[in-house]
């Protein structure tokens, strides 16, 4: 049994082979030597022959028992924008008994292979790669390969390393032209002025009156006026906006239309950030999704995912009955559109 897996082992698939300029040469020069040691007889020959032969069997097993036992693994960061270069976080670590030298990773979509000068056991070992992701979507790196040709370079045998690790990449956004604002919004110069809520700012001091919350009474000025006097507080939260992206598709549409497309998203995701620092709470209207307005990371994030996710439709898209006048459309290629 141990030798079978032994066996099996050796020839395990996984493993790829190449001969370098340099171990090609040698292979040559070791069969002009070996016949020309076989016609001549030459007893110095066959010494040198079989230096050769033993050259190449320790290059062929050295290298391949260097990239043997070593795990691999690749962080990153969790927004991952389409065209934006993102740095990624690739890890060694050698399982082996004996220190590992000279591993080369490639990665599909890097430009130039990771070098690992040596690598001890236990120990892992860390590169930082900058990878760049051309197009928006659930994409996945397709492969990474750990190959080396120590110790002397005549062979250069690798492993290719499965990731299933699929990542959701976000459409680039857009440096849109600054979105106005409301003009009610600009007469306050503040969208939160407009808005009594629980937020960090006081809009002003007023005298209290019936369902004022007692922690809100401002105790110097009540002591001043001789009557309870509050905090009238700002809202932490803006407008309504809701950004529209048009996903219809026309019959005979060529690769004119899918560029424009791509742009329309890009604009999107640009509106859409935009109007979240600004304060605004922001929905979207993907055709026939509607994705309510709100704020925060995690619904930033998810506006980002349905961004990312979206596809062109056959069916023009339907807009809803009724829009709230407080709340601002902004249709993505077409600048700010207010609702009726």
């Amino acid at each position: 049994m141990a030798f079978g897996a032994r066996l099996q082992k050796l020839l395990h698939p996984g493993i790829l082979v190449r001969v370098t300029n340099v171990g090609l040469g040698f292979v040559l020069m070791t069969l002009v030597v070996a016949v020309a040691a076989t016609n001549t007889g030459n007893n110095g020959l066959y010494v040198l022959v079989s230096l050769f032969l033993g050259a190449l069997v320790v290059s062929g097993v050295v290298s391949r028992r260097n990239v043997e036992n070593v795990a691999v693994e690749l962080d990153g960061p969790a927004e991952i924008f389409a065209g934006v270069p993102v740095r990624f976080t690739l890890r060694l670590t050698n399982r082996g008994r004996l220190p590992r030298r000279a591993l080369l990773v490639k990665i599909s979509s890097a430009a130039a292979p990771i070098l690992f000068g040596r690598l001890d056991p236990a120990r892992p070992a860390e590169r930082g790669v900058d990878l760049v992701f051309p197009r928006r979507g659930l994409r996945s790196i397709e492969s990474l390969l750990l190959y080396s040709g120590y110790p002397i370079g005549l062979f250069r045998k690798g492993r290719v390393h499965p990731l299933g690790d699929e990542r959701l990449v976000y459409p680039a956004p857009a440096n849109v032209p600054y979105v106005p604002p409301d003009p009610r919004e600009a007469e306050g110069g503040d969208p939160r002025d407009r808005r009594r809520g629980r937020g960090a700012e006081i809009r002003n001091l007023r005298e209290a009156g019936f369902g004022d919350d007692p922690r809100d009474v401002h105790w110097p000025q009540t002591a001043r006026q001789g009557k309870f006097i509050v905090k009238e507080r700002a809202s932490e939260e803006g407008r309504d906006a809701l950004v529209v992206l048009d996903t219809y598709r026309p019959e005979g549409a060529g690769a004119a239309w899918d560029e424009a497309f791509e742009k329309s998203v890009s604009e999107a995701a640009g509106l859409a950030l935009r109007l979240l620092a600004r304060g605004s709470r922001v929905g979207l209207l993907l055709g026939d999704l509607v994705v309510p307005p709100g704020s925060g990371p995690a619904h930033r994030r998810g506006l980002l995912r349905a961004l990312a996710l979206v596809e062109p439709a056959k069916e023009p898209g339907r807009m809803p009955a009724s829009i709230p006048g407080a709340v601002a459309v902004y249709r993505a290629g077409r600048g700010p559109e207010r609702a009726a």
